[in-house]
């Protein structure tokens, strides 16, 4: 008995150093595989913050609500309610390969109601979105892609009364018309207050929905569509911009510009569209505002197109 101890005790002694070796050689191998994964998670976070500070987002959000009532007023007036909902953010990237990608989002949708009238009426319905992409050359200049669309959200009206009754008829819709303008050129910014884009090849397209032009008469058109047609693209050179200014201390202006010249069809017209908003900041959260929008666009409308919003309401700046 005591032999057979004696010669099974070494045995117990190497399985449990066997034992304790490979609880050791996994242990720092579980360890050394935490390590990695702790420093994978960290570049991964590090990667992450370095995207985040590549980016920009920055923007005003703005309702405005008017209304006005009137009972037995001598002087007389109308009853009315008015609703504005305003969005304009911009979101910029800008990497140490020296890519500039700046995006505009713009949104302008309201309402109004005048007393005795059988429907509720637009105030404003636009969308917008403008993205450039750009190689820095030096520290102003950029060679440059640019993209801008413009459609609406709701349906448009003509108004008329029949037989004593208010009517309406639809005339448009959202992505007709849809505008699209694209092109190549040079972009030149100094900072986020301004920015010009020169592009002496864009290409430019209006597109509707059928239904509008199919029962068109001859040579009439629809939004520069022909008869019967569901677009019209043209071919020429562009010239576009922003400008922020600050008039006064709480008083700032955004000048918005664009100028389209067509090679192919009446060269000589220039269409342009030139929107001014001034900013007037009472407080963190009050503010006015006042939007001069100017529009001339031979294909649209052979005449000036004029639109002002004058309101006071609620911002929340992001």
């Amino acid at each position: 008995m005591l032999i057979l101890i004696k010669s099974n005790k070494p045995k117990h002694m190497k399985i449990l150093k066997l034992f304790m070796v490979i609880f050791v050689f996994f242990s720092g191998l579980n360890a050394q595989q935490e390590k990695e994964i702790d420093s994978l998670k960290a570049d991964t976070l590090n990667l992450l913050n370095q995207e985040k500070k590549n980016f920009k987002f920055f923007g005003v959000t703005q309702f405005t609500f008017n209304q006005a009532y009137f009972e037995n007023w001598v002087s007389g007036g109308e009853n009315s309610v008015t609703g504005l909902l305003t969005v304009d953010y911009n979101i910029n990237y800008l990497d140490k390969k020296k890519w500039v990608w700046d995006n505009n989002i713009m949104l302008s949708l309201g309402t109004t109601y005048l007393s005795g009238n059988s429907f509720f009426k637009k105030a404003d319905d636009r969308l917008e979105i403008n993205s450039v992409l750009s190689k820095k050359v030096n520290t102003y200049w950029n060679y440059s892609a640019y993209f801008n669309f413009k459609t609406q959200l709701l349906p448009g009206y003509r108004f008329y009364t029949e037989d004593g009754e208010d009517r309406k008829e639809e005339v448009s819709q959202i992505f007709s018309p849809a505008i699209i303008q694209l092109g190549l050129g040079w972009y030149y910014k100094e900072n986020d207050l301004a920015w010009f884009n020169i592009s002496p090849l864009a290409a430019r397209g209006i597109f509707v929905n059928k239904n509008y032009t199919q029962n068109l008469s001859p040579g009439e058109k629809y939004f520069g569509v022909e008869r019967g047609a569901s677009s019209i693209v043209s071919v020429g050179a562009s010239f576009s911009g922003f400008m922020r200014s600050k008039l006064m201390e709480n008083i700032s202006m955004d000048n918005k510009f664009n100028f389209y010249f067509n090679y192919l069809y009446k060269i000589k017209n220039i269409d342009f569209e030139w929107n001014a908003n001034i900013r007037l900041q009472v407080n963190e959260k009050i503010s006015a505002s006042l939007i001069v929008h100017l529009q001339y666009d031979d294909d649209l409308i052979k005449r000036l197109q004029i639109r002002e919003l004058f309101g006071l309401g609620l911002v929340i700046d992001i």
